[in-house]
């Protein structure tokens, strides 16, 4: 049979039908506060010509991808949920992992320029300007894209090289990845696992050791410098550091659990099933981060709302306290 063709068959949460359709309605809630408040971030930005700025240009690079990674992920398992009805054909899994690997791809490419950012923001102040500017900044986040794209183009290419098993056609998990459909192979699948284990190491361990790096630097900088120049040093790096640590928390739960937890009864495949949609976190962070801690992004779309309300004469406008700390 050709692969192409072939039907898969995604798991799911293994619950009464009514807890499902709760599960549904929180998820399709997540999926579409994500969607909307991304969508917000980027439509602010783009209108708003005094936000162009590079920080706010590689939020916008993070804002696509977490689009991009719930829009691949969540809207078949939602239909999953409601109908029931488990099948996926081999080409669409795949593209499903192509779309989530490039996003998660760009994401750790993009936080460590960001951290670089945050670095000659904080340890060359006078020449940030002159040395980062909107047009290299543009430039650095298509070229994360055109990196992921590439990387994961390879992995895409040696998986339709791969013969699938005639008798297993069950992803472990939610959403189609390489681990689960590498599973699903017979044969000889070690040059995919050699091309994938450098892949992890040479395309995630650098990012990392980039981040910290700059991260080291920055502390060193901070203790060398006075007390103001410390403290908003702190809160431009310690937003940069929240956006990280809930990416590769969600990153290694997704990776790790599903390796400890290899049960084929229903609580390990909702453990399973939990791991995977922890990939949800970092989109609704990275907004929440971002405009909670980035006072001029929150004015921007302050006023843009009250733009539009007092287009409808729906209420009043919103007053965004200055003071606050951004």
């Amino acid at each position: 049979m050709d692969n192409r063709s072939s039907v898969l068959h995604l798991a799911t949460f293994e619950a009464p039908y009514s807890i499902q359709v709760l599960i549904f309605s929180l998820c399709l809630a997540m999926y579409l506060t994500i969607t909307a408040t991304n969508l917000m971030v980027l439509v602010t930005v783009a209108i708003s010509t005094d936000l162009h700025k590079p920080m706010l240009i590689f939020l916008c690079n993070l804002a696509i991808g977490d689009v991009i990674i719930s829009t691949g992920g969540l809207p078949k398992q939602l239909h999953v949920l409601l109908t029931g009805d488990r099948e996926i054909l081999y080409v669409s899994c795949v593209a499903q992992m192509f779309t989530l690997h490039i996003s998660a791809m760009n994401e750790v490419f993009t936080l460590a320029i960001m951290s670089v950012d945050r670095y000659l923001a904080i340890c060359y102040p006078l020449h940030y300007h002159t040395k980062v500017t909107a047009k290299r900044s543009i430039f650095m986040a298509l070229l994360s894209w055109l990196m992921a794209a590439v990387a994961v183009s390879i992995l895409v290419i040696l998986q339709f090289s791969l013969q699938l098993s005639e008798k297993n056609r069950q992803i472990q998990g939610i959403v189609c990845d390489n681990t689960g459909l590498l599973k699903l192979a017979v044969g000889d699948t070690r040059k995919m696992d050699v091309v994938g284990s450098s892949m992890v190491a040479t395309l995630g361990v650098f990012p990392l050791c980039v981040v910290a790096y700059t991260y080291v630097r920055i502390f060193i900088e901070c203790k060398n410098s006075s007390s103001a120049f410390r403290s908003k040093a702190l809160h431009t790096f310690s937003t940069h550091f929240m956006a990280l640590a809930v990416f590769f928390t969600s990153v290694f739960l997704d990776i790790l659990l599903p390796r400890i937890v290899k049960d084929a009864n229903s609580e390990g495949v909702n453990l399973r099933s939990a791991a995977q949609l922890v990939f949800l976190l970092s989109p609704i962070a990275n907004v929440l981060v971002y405009c909670l801690r980035t006072l001029e992004l929150r004015l921007a779309i302050n006023t843009q709302f009250n733009k539009i309300l007092r287009k409808v004469h729906f209420c009043p406008t919103i007053k965004v306290n200055v003071s606050d700390r951004g």
